[in-house]
């Protein structure tokens, strides 16, 4: 097993330089002081992710409030639609295509009332009845 890129040898051999420059009066102190810089820079490290871990939860339940709220207005905003497309619907029903021989596509305006028909090129009002003026059946009237 290697630990940042040291393995067992390569600490024996650290070990084993330690004693020689050192000596082995020595070796007990500073191997005393090494670990309680250890134990230091642990409880330095544990405090700092301590912190961090907060400081996570607090954004963490920050946005879970904001997701909640944006949910909330995104239904709203569904339901809104969904009324403002049917209202759309209801208001633009008597507006649909012909339907069934009805050319205005029930505008309401009946087979009664005067179209515009062109005629040799003239804007003219013909009744929309079988007895029209003759020159309204030789051309079909265009509606306008």
């Amino acid at each position: 097993v290697e630990f940042l890129g040291v393995g067992y040898q390569e600490l024996l051999l650290v070990l084993i330089l330690m004693l020689v420059v050192v000596g082995p009066e020595r070796l007990p102190a500073m191997a005393y002081q090494i670990g309680r810089a250890v134990r230091t820079l642990q409880q330095y490290a544990r405090a700092v992710r301590n912190e961090f871990s907060d400081e996570i939860g607090y954004v963490e339940e920050q946005y879970k409030t904001l997701r909640g709220e944006v949910d909330a207005t995104r239904l709203s905003l569904r339901d809104e639609q969904a009324k403002m497309n049917a209202e759309f619907r209801d208001a633009t029903e008597p507006l649909r295509l012909p339907t069934h021989g009805d050319p205005l596509g029930g505008l309401g305006l009946g087979t009664s009332s005067p179209t515009f028909a062109v005629v040799d090129g003239q804007a003219s009002t013909a009744p929309n009845t079988p007895e029209a003026a003759p020159e309204a059946a030789k051309a079909p009237p265009l509606l306008f």
